[in-house]
């Protein structure tokens, strides 16, 4: 299941499906994909754990707000806009871009709950903001 879904777009913007498009539910998987790749690139080399990433032990829901702004910038809003000056919709573009790096910026800081012994749990230690655990 993708980190958001198509009602977590309606929280944001109460009348998206009525707009000619009743359904992003593909966009949702590219945007997961999308926030999975920016993990590798960002955080997981950071982290100091040998191997690939594994994108099972991600906390899905630590992502719900980041993907869901992600649809709304990048594939959701721009089906929509008509590219002329002052349209609506090419207004929010710029606003959930910005949102978006924010979020995930904001997890980021907050330490990203990743399950790494497959435990269940995450603990602590496990979600520790990269850059503020002191390694001995």
């Amino acid at each position: 299941m993708a980190f958001s879904q198509d009602s977590d777009l309606v929280d944001l913007i109460p009348d998206i499906l009525s707009l000619g498009i009743t359904s992003f539910a593909d966009d949702h998987a590219k945007a997961q994909s999308d926030i999975e790749r920016e993990l590798r690139i960002k955080w997981w080399p950071r982290k100091n754990i040998a191997g690939e990433m594994d994108n099972t032990k991600l906390t899905a829901t630590q992502f719900t707000m980041a993907s869901a702004y992600l649809v709304l910038w990048r594939y959701a809003l721009p089906q929509l806009t008509n590219w002329t000056e002052g349209d609506r919709f090419g207004n929010m573009i710029d606003f959930y871009k910005a949102r978006y790096g924010e979020e995930l910026e904001s997890v980021l800081a907050d330490g990203v709950d990743y399950d790494e012994d497959s435990d269940g749990t995450v603990d602590y230690d496990e979600k520790q903001p990269v850059g503020q655990r002191l390694d001995r």
